[in-house]
């Protein structure tokens, strides 16, 4: 078992949708933590998530003016792309599939530009340096 787990995701050639890569880039993810690299999130991450006690989405939010950490519950909608998931589905999986008894977050990281080719916004930058800090604080307690 794996005691945390995160998921970075975005597309790191869509300038800030790679924040939370950056944010992979700068964690220290010590032992018993397993960090992922994703563009988005499958069904098929369930599996893996299953076997840790705390997991973590990291990922750019265009709608965030600072750093956000939000635990999520225990009901999800359904998304409209069979094959692309929000957090909240992939956790509802999780726990139906593979009875995951853990705790989830998502790490809302601010972000404001996603043209292709571009690097990280200040912003984004800030936003994961700040991120990458939270969460492993979070994962020392």
């Amino acid at each position: 078992m794996v005691g945390a787990m995160v998921f970075a995701i975005g597309n790191t050639l869509r300038g800030d949708d790679g924040a939370a890569h950056r944010l992979a880039d700068l964690l220290s993810a010590g032992p018993g933590v397993d960090v992922r690299r994703v563009q988005q999130l499958t069904p098929e991450l369930a599996e893996a998530m299953a076997h840790a006690t705390t997991v973590v989405f990291a990922d750019a939010d265009p709608g965030a003016e600072t750093v956000r950490w939000e635990r999520l519950g225990a009901t999800a909608g359904r998304s409209s792309i069979s094959h692309s998931m929000a957090p909240a589905e992939l956790l509802a999986l999780a726990r139906r599939l593979y009875d995951f008894r853990g705790t989830a977050y998502v790490c809302h990281i601010p972000a404001r530009d996603f043209t292709p080719g571009s690097a990280l916004t200040p912003v984004a930058e800030a936003g994961a340096r700040g991120g990458a800090g939270f969460v492993a604080a979070y994962l020392r307690k």
